[in-house]
């Protein structure tokens, strides 16, 4: 897929997050404000990112080596002292599905650093009381920056 289609793709995507209670989800999409469940878990954190370890530089892979990554992408976190909640990225009428965490409690270079160690092109980023952004992780990206998408470069 060229780099275009996969950041429409990115911003066509729902980004569902299980709640605390109730087993109800709650919706992320590019360019929304949170949910009010997810700032309400938010508590007083500034924000709040949508992560995942699987399916480095969108090249998909064997379950077991995504979910032995996703494994490790939560204990980095957890070190870190994150709070989370799982989440899964889909796109709607789509088979693709994509087990992913929602993030709060540590800082935006913890999750930038992780983001790249776990060779990811993209994940999701909220600020309180701001929209959803998508954030590209390359200078390659920087053509398809645009309002809801910020490109993180080395």
């Amino acid at each position: 897929m060229d780099r275009v289609a996969l950041v429409q793709a990115y911003r066509d995507c729902h980004f569902e997050v299980r709640r605390v209670q109730g087993g109800a989800r709650d919706t992320l999409r590019i360019g929304e404000p949170l949910p009010a469940a997810v700032a309400a878990w938010l508590v007083d954190a500034p924000l709040c990112a949508f992560i995942t370890a699987y399916n480095p530089r969108s090249t998909v892979q064997p379950a077991d080596c995504n979910r032995r990554a996703q494994r490790e992408l939560l204990r980095q976190l957890q070190q870190h002292g994150a709070r989370w909640r799982p989440g899964v990225g889909r796109i709607p009428g789509q088979p693709w599905r994509e087990p992913s965490l929602l993030v709060a409690g540590v800082n935006l270079d913890v999750i930038d650093a992780l983001a790249w160690r776990h060779s990811q092109n993209a994940i999701v980023l909220v600020h309180r009381n701001a929209a959803a952004q998508l954030r590209l992780y390359g200078a390659e990206w920087a053509a398809l920056a645009d309002a809801t998408t910020v490109i993180v470069a080395r």
